[in-house]
């Protein structure tokens, strides 16, 4: 599923690869280059809410 798109309507926007290598959403909206551009997208979508990186310390 798209981490942008969502769903529309009833059914979710699915991700696919096309024979060049470009994954690109069903509705066209989004595509990315290759895999590992498309799995970074996902994970900085997924860290907080706004999308913000943390900056990790070892400690105060």
């Amino acid at each position: 599923m798209c981490p942008f798109c969502g769903k529309h309507g009833d059914r979710p926007c699915t991700v696919s690869e096309k024979p060049n290598g470009r994954i690109m959403c069903s509705c066209g909206k989004h595509s990315w280059p290759n895999s590992g551009a498309f799995l970074e997208s996902c994970r900085l979508a997924s860290l907080t809410i706004t999308g913000m990186v943390h900056n990790w310390t070892q400690g105060y």
